[in-house]
């Protein structure tokens, strides 16, 4: 069902925010515009040059709140809906949606919200993560991995129904999540269970993370016990002051009707500060196995950032997929990929932060 963007409600969180209120609450209007100019090509097949959003980041709009309880304690809300700035058809809070309370023992939320498997390929996967042209190829391939093993819905970035638990963060560098996530439907056919967990630490120049998670969804057929989707994501971050590498390891099967299914992927990312602006490199490759083929990608994606102030930047990228196996990745767009075909793209736009 399409929805207009909530118009008056957000006026009416942008008075609040401005207004005096209790000096003990708050009410923040939120968001980020991306937009540019993209072209997309598959080598034996189709072209496409269109205005795009995202290339950079993800356009979205938000409202979140807090109010202290004393005592330590606070409860908090975000909510938090995508927006496609070249076609804004439609808006709902489906990004996040959570309420929570957080204490000196950590912060509990529920609702809708990413998931550890996700979140730890958002702090190690490189520059771009689900962006643009230079999109990780690791999570391109989760996302169709999760979509197919669960019935065409995914867990992979987000949960509905969850519940999650975050470490203080008076722990001395480590930093960790647990969620658990209700499925749709009472009899677990339809996507949506999830559990899963990660701990990161940071110490100095070094950032470590590992992270595991177990999806069910999508019946094989009637009377069978839902897919059961196991994901393992090891991750290594270290800034040499001049330049910052991220590296992500991950590992996924299920198994599917005719057998089982796997991934298995490396992505590692380069960001260097020049100036005013940052230039970002990133490899990366994914095997897939279903049940005796195996389908293989690489990528490779360059760009660079120009920061106009902390809020604008101006960014250029280039990428290119190379399929073996019988894959058919692309760097995105309609074009449909074709199997064992190659496959690049640019994106040049801008990107602001309010």
């Amino acid at each position: 069902m399409k929805r207009p963007i909530p118009a008056l409600m957000l006026a009416a969180a942008a008075f609040v925010s401005m207004a005096p209120c209790h000096a003990q609450s708050s009410v923040t209007v939120f968001g980020l515009i991306d937009t540019g100019i993209s072209h997309y090509r598959v080598h034996g097949g189709q072209r496409q040059t269109a205005q795009a959003s995202d290339g950079l980041a993800s356009s979205r709009l938000g409202l979140r709140g807090q109010e202290d309880l004393g005592g330590g304690l606070s409860a908090h809300f975000w909510l938090e809906g995508g927006v496609a700035v070249d076609d804004p058809a439609e808006f709902n809070f489906a990004r996040r949606s959570t309420v929570g309370l957080t204490g000196p023992w950590g912060e509990v939320r529920l609702g809708r919200d990413y998931t550890p498997t996700y979140m730890i390929q958002s702090e190690f996967s490189g520059p771009w993560v689900t962006n643009g042209v230079g999109e990780s190829l690791v999570y391109r391939g989760r996302a169709t991995l999760y979509g197919s093993a669960n019935g065409g819905q995914s867990t992979h970035v987000r949960a509905s129904n969850s519940i999650g638990y975050f470490l203080p963060k008076s722990l001395g560098g480590f930093a960790g999540q647990l969620q658990y996530a209700f499925p749709e439907a009472e009899d677990g056919s339809q996507a949506g269970r999830y559990l899963g967990g990660k701990l990161t630490y940071k110490q100095g120049p070094w950032r470590l993370g590992v992270a595991y998670s177990r999806a069910t969804g999508g019946r094989k057929a009637p009377g069978t016990r839902p897919r059961d989707l196991q994901s393992t994501s090891l991750g290594v971050a270290y800034d040499f002051g001049v330049a910052s590498l991220e590296a992500l390891y991950a590992k996924d099967h299920v198994a599917m009707p005719l057998g089982r299914k796997g991934l298995e992927g490396l992505t590692a990312g380069l960001t260097v500060p020049v100036g005013q602006g940052e230039f970002r490199v990133s490899y990366a490759q994914i095997d897939f196995s279903y049940p005796s083929d195996q389908a293989r990608a690489n990528k490779l994606a360059f760009g660079y950032v120009h920061h106009l102030s902390k809020r604008t930047a101006l960014y250029a990228t280039y990428a290119q997929v190379r399929n073996r196996g019988g894959a058919a990745f692309t760097v995105g767009g309609d074009p449909a990929g074709i199997r064992n075909q190659a496959s690049s793209g640019q994106n040049f736009g801008i990107r602001h932060l309010f």
